[in-house]
């Protein structure tokens, strides 16, 4: 077993929690909370190890595919390039879960892991979905993931672009969870929903130094553990076992999901960050005049016409830098971030490009303007 790293520390942990208390003191304020016992009683909740599971689920077929950052750790220019790129131009594989397990020991450095992969059948059936997960709004169906990697593989620092409140679980093997708020994204550099930081490649010292200069929260998630992400808030992750996890993702605030949805690309850092502020006013007067007011800013910019889409990028990155600079509650932008990045133009051209948008079905998004 690998050794425990050093870490902040600072989240949260329960035993139980209410529904009433979930909503006030953390949905609604978008603070991270570390639940244990939530499935406690479930066929899930006693296979707690890596053997265990195995025995019980290793025929389950899961999907297999290359880190998609892996190549920022590769020496190419070229390599570099492509590594905060789209995960779909990887070469996704079926494989059983026993037979991934059995990869891993033999390759123990390997990059291959199974990312957001829909949960099997016959793994939902094996669990209990938290009373905590009912209690957000429930205009939208509930879906769920699974993600499998071995002991050294991470997600590279980025947010989820569909603005749901999630739920992760961990059945197996521990996990180092670390996660930025919205609004101290200047200062990890992001590239869309990518920041061009590279935590895997620091050293455990400087990896404090910067989570406390960022305000993260930093903890280590244990099986049988389940821990609350507000919306889109930057997440990095570290497997210091090999472990699996399922997460619940659940509750979109019904104002962002129609802004969200309405981008034909919705991976803009400061539309979130936008998004972030005016969720976790109460509902009242000032925050349906504020929603009405960026959805009147909003709509005329992603309904135009753009000669190409560098321009469309271009004039929607624009507008949400606007918004961001303007909707009170956050920090002062730095003035050498005012200009957008190479790398996150590319990036958005290549998605408003893609014509298979597998991406948008796998977030379970509407349909854009």
């Amino acid at each position: 077993m690998a050794d425990m790293p050093i870490t902040l520390d600072n989240v949260k942990r329960v035993d139980s929690i209410s529904v009433e208390d979930f909503q006030r003191d953390h949905v609604s304020t978008h603070t991270p909370v570390i639940v244990r016992n939530l499935q406690q009683g479930t066929r899930l909740g006693g296979l707690t190890t890596e053997e265990a599971f195995a025995a019980a689920f290793g025929d389950q077929v899961i999907q297999v595919q290359q880190n998609y950052t892996s190549p920022l750790s590769r020496s190419t220019a070229a390599a570099r390039r492509q590594g905060l790129s789209q995960k779909v131009r990887n070469r996704i594989e079926d494989q059983r879960l026993d037979a991934y397990l059995e990869h891993v020991r033999d390759n123990p450095d390997t990059d291959l892991l199974c990312v957001e992969y829909r949960t099997p059948q016959a793994l939902t059936a094996a669990l209990r979905v938290p009373e905590i997960c009912l209690g957000a709004d429930r205009a939208e169906d509930l879906v769920t993931f699974t993600f499998v990697a071995n002991q050294g593989n991470y997600a590279h620092l980025h947010f989820d672009g569909d603005f749901r409140n999630v739920l992760l679980y961990q059945v197996f093997g521990r996990k180092r969870v670390v996660m930025v708020p919205l609004d101290a994204q200047e200062k990890i550099s992001p590239a869309m929903n990518f920041s061009k930081l590279l935590i895997q490649n620091m050293g455990e010292e400087e990896k404090l130094h910067l989570l406390r200069y960022l305000g993260a929260y930093d903890c280590v998630l244990q099986p049988g553990e389940a821990i609350y992400f507000p919306p889109s808030i930057w997440h990095y992750v570290e497997y210091i076992d090999t472990g699996m996890s399922i997460n619940f993702r659940f509750g979109r605030d019904p104002f962002a999901a129609k802004v969200v949805d309405a981008n034909r690309v919705p991976f803009y850092p400061d539309l979130h960050a936008v998004l972030g502020r005016v969720t976790r006013l109460p509902q009242g007067p000032e925050r349906a005049a504020l929603q009405e007011r960026i959805w009147a800013e909003t709509e005329p910019v992603l309904a135009a016409a753009h000669a190409d889409s560098t321009q469309r990028h271009r004039a929607v990155d624009a507008l949400y830098r606007s918004l961001s600079d303007t909707v009170p509650g956050g920090p002062a932008r730095p003035l050498q971030v005012g200009i957008d990045c190479p790398v996150a133009e590319a990036m958005a051209v290549e998605r408003y490009d893609d014509t298979v948008r597998a991406w948008r079905r796998e977030l379970m998004l509407g349909d854009p303007i």
